[in-house]
């Protein structure tokens, strides 16, 4: 069972047309969970305590053992660390696009270029 972390209590009062009044009460609680994933893949593989998450629209991401998203679910593809790269991953983009994220889950080269050479040339020129 999901880890509830945080509650909500919520409570309005409403006036009926009879005249009356009523207090409606919402609890609401947020859960600690990776459901929302369709597929969350084993850990350590690209990244230390970190695990590639695979959406319902089939776009990835990274989250960590804890369950947080460190790099959001929006690519087509992540490439693995160092494999075009040192200590970066190649990244592409839902528009067919490429750029490239650090070892702490920020886009250092943005997702706009429309080659992996291109994004590369790019790469080479920042460092």
């Amino acid at each position: 069972m999901p880890e509830l972390t945080k509650g909500i209590i919520a409570s309005s009062l409403i006036s009926l047309t009879n005249g009356k009044s009523l207090i409606l009460t919402v609890n609401s609680f947020a859960q600690k969970s990776i459901s929302h994933y369709k597929k969350v893949y084993n850990y350590d593989e690209y990244h230390k305590d970190w695990a590639l998450v695979k959406t319902i629209a089939g776009t990835y991401g990274f989250i960590n053992r804890d369950g947080k998203e460190i790099v959001p679910a929006i690519y087509t593809k992540i490439y693995k660390f160092g494999e075009n790269a040192k200590k970066l991953a190649m990244v592409k983009s839902v528009a067919n696009s490429y750029g490239f994220i650090d070892e702490q889950g920020k886009e250092v080269i943005k997702a706009i270029y429309f080659t992996k050479e291109e994004a590369i040339q790019r790469l080479n020129t920042t460092l």
